[in-house]
């Protein structure tokens, strides 16, 4: 990314501030490193400079803590301990609040207090369930610095005083001795820049890490401990810090910061001089540009009143890519009109969850209602339950159909699980749109078409599009030069690449038109034909491939036999190409009336 490297080089001037000196091991660290990374949610880290670099963690490894104390103790209990209010003191004061707890968990006091609760509840192994956490969030192998921890160990008077208090006030029963190793050790955790961008992005996403794919922690966990974070992550600055920079994060004493901007990225920043209150100097003017430049303040509002509903349109015009016979078009046109697509898309809030359901109420009269969320970015809670307690009203009239709920957000993965329960399956496993609009055409046929076939086999010929106007004459020769075959399920019938050396009749069943990827392109039913290249172009190379979705009975007119009718037959060539141009103009406008649209 462009602009930290800008930052990078416009904040390298800072050279104010001192690397902490009440650890030894940090005192003679390098001032001089300095590194920025950032990871998006979808797990893109940006980084420049020494952003590879380790340090240990410091206090940055409260916020994670915090996060695993809830997360397996509950946050009641941990509540019970330690408090959630800024203290207004110092990060090491030897001072609780008037109730005996620590002030926050990002105090030392409320730190050493909740790494208590960690030794209580995973005793000997309490060091190895830490790191390995922070390694979850981290996405690699964290190791701790024995320098770091040997020199905090020796010279941690004051935090011995602080986890005596908590001690005799009975915040934690368990060894006091114990539960400092275990603090000075998760102090001690090396990290680098980096790896605090995604640990913070794994909050972002809450509680998933957008690098390993796995979920960490939960979101309940992830929420408090911002939460925290923002109210106290920066130790004295914290109020100045919410005001001006005005997102989640935490730093530490080793010169590192970590920031959150929920739902979009994690940050990461490492520069061992720090300030009279304990930040590092760079770290805050980099997060100060940051936010200032693309105004991601969490109160910082864009206006997001666009209307939620992208498109709106029915089945009378914009269909599926199926290509289907004559006479289910001609029930279609007459049809579609009972049939509407709501295509969605952004972030969808309550309010707009709201203006959704009122369209809704505007349709019901439809007989089906396809709701699409593939352009859906976000579906907040709120709007979730807005439009699961309308859902729950409607009766049979009009039948709602989603396609796009099963995809990574996970509140989206949630409302696709509680519908699930109280509809049918199948309704709602379309994942693509055009599959959602496929289905519904087809209710439309088998309840409003002429279903019954006109003859069988070489009867349906007749029927073809692309042998309309023929004679009598020239059918038979065609007849004569064709040859029937049945197609198992699942079989491919054309592949991409391959010579076009005929043109396939589809005389019952269905065929999938797809790319060389699996990407699905069309669908073609009985009634209509597929393989066209061989008559516009033979001995040119199939641009498809094509497998059978059911049993097939298929008319195949080889390339050589065409050659032979339309030498016996020129009259031929010359009307099938003109059926194949009204075949090609009627598949246009369909497209056109998506474009128009803007589908």
């Amino acid at each position: 990314m462009e602009f930290l490297e800008k930052i990078h080089q416009s904040v390298s001037v800072y050279t104010s501030g001192s690397p902490a000196d009440y650890i030894p091991e940090l005192a003679i660290v390098n001032p001089d490193q300095f590194g920025i990374a950032l990871t998006t949610v979808d797990g893109i880290t940006h980084s420049v400079g020494d952003s590879s670099v380790e340090f240990t963690i410091q206090s940055i490894s409260k916020a994670f803590v915090y996060s695993l104390a809830i997360e397996k103790l509950g946050s009641d209990e941990v509540l019970k301990k330690i408090g959630v209010e800024p203290s207004g003191e110092a990060f090491n004061s030897i001072r609780l609040n008037d109730e005996n707890r620590p002030f926050n968990p990002m105090v030392n006091s409320g730190a050493i207090a909740c790494t208590g609760l960690i030794c209580e509840y995973a005793k000997e192994d309490a060091f190895d369930v830490v790191i390995d956490f922070l390694s979850e969030f981290a996405g690699r192998k964290l190791s701790m610095c024995k320098n770091v921890f040997n020199s905090e160990n020796l010279t941690g008077d004051r935090n011995r005083a602080i986890a005596w208090l908590l001690k005799n006030n009975k915040q934690f029963d368990y060894d006091v001795e114990k539960v400092l190793d275990l603090y000075f050790k998760q102090c001690s955790i090396l990290v680098t820049a980096k790896d605090l961008s995604i640990m913070a992005a794994t909050m972002s996403k809450n509680g998933f890490n957008p690098i390993t794919k796995k979920r960490v922690i939960s979101n309940e966990a992830v929420i408090k401990s911002m939460s925290i974070m923002v109210s106290s992550g920066m130790y004295d600055y914290s109020g100045e810090w919410t005001y001006r920079i005005g997102l989640p994060a935490k730093s530490g004493v080793g010169g590192g910061i970590t920031a959150v901007l929920p739902s979009e990225f994690g940050l990461g920043v490492f520069s061992p001089p720090l300030d009279e209150l304990g930040n590092s100097v760079r770290g805050i003017k980099v997060c100060q540009e940051l936010s200032s430049h693309f105004k991601i303040h969490l109160l910082h509002s864009e206006d997001n009143a666009e209307n939620c509903i992208r498109k709106l349109y029915d089945l009378s015009k914009i269909r599926s890519l199926h290509n289907r016979k004559p006479i289910d078009e001609k029930t279609l046109n007459l049809n579609g009109h009972k049939s509407s697509v709501i295509e969605l898309g952004g972030n969808i809030n309550l309010v707009q969850s709201d203006s959704l359901t009122r369209a809704i109420s505007k349709m019901i009269d439809k007989d089906f209602i396809v709701i699409s969320l593939e352009k859906v970015s976000e579906f907040t809670s709120g709007a979730v339950e807005i439009l699961k307690a309308f859902l729950s009203k409607i009766d049979d009239k009009p039948q709602i159909i989603f396609c796009g709920l099963r995809n990574q957000d996970l509140i989206i993965s949630e409302f696709y699980e509680d519908l699930s329960e109280s509809a049918d399956p199948e309704i709602l496993q379309f994942d693509n749109l055009d599959r959602a609009i496929e289905w519904v055409e087809n209710q439309i046929i088998s309840i409003c078409g002429e279903n019954a076939e006109k003859g069988k086999g070489l009867q349906q010929i007749m029927s073809q599009p692309i042998l309309q106007n023929l004679s009598s004459t020239e059918l038979d020769s065609v007849k004569q030069n064709l040859e029937l075959l049945e197609i198992e399920s699942g079989k491919q019938i054309i592949a991409l690449g391959q010579e076009a050396d005929g043109i396939f009749l589809l005389l019952s069943g269905k065929v999938e038109i797809a790319l060389d990827d699996g990407k699905y392109l069309a669908t073609v039913s009985s009634g209509t034909c597929f393989g066209e290249l061989a008559l516009i172009s033979p001995k040119e190379y199939r641009q498809a491939n094509i497998f059978s979705t059911t049993s097939c009975s298929c008319a195949w007119i080889s390339a050589e036999n065409l050659n032979k009718i339309f030498s016996e037959f020129p009259a031929i060539k010359s009307k099938m190409l003109l059926n194949l141009s009204l075949i090609l103009v009627d598949r246009l406008n369909k497209s056109n009336a998506k474009i128009a649209l803007g589908t």
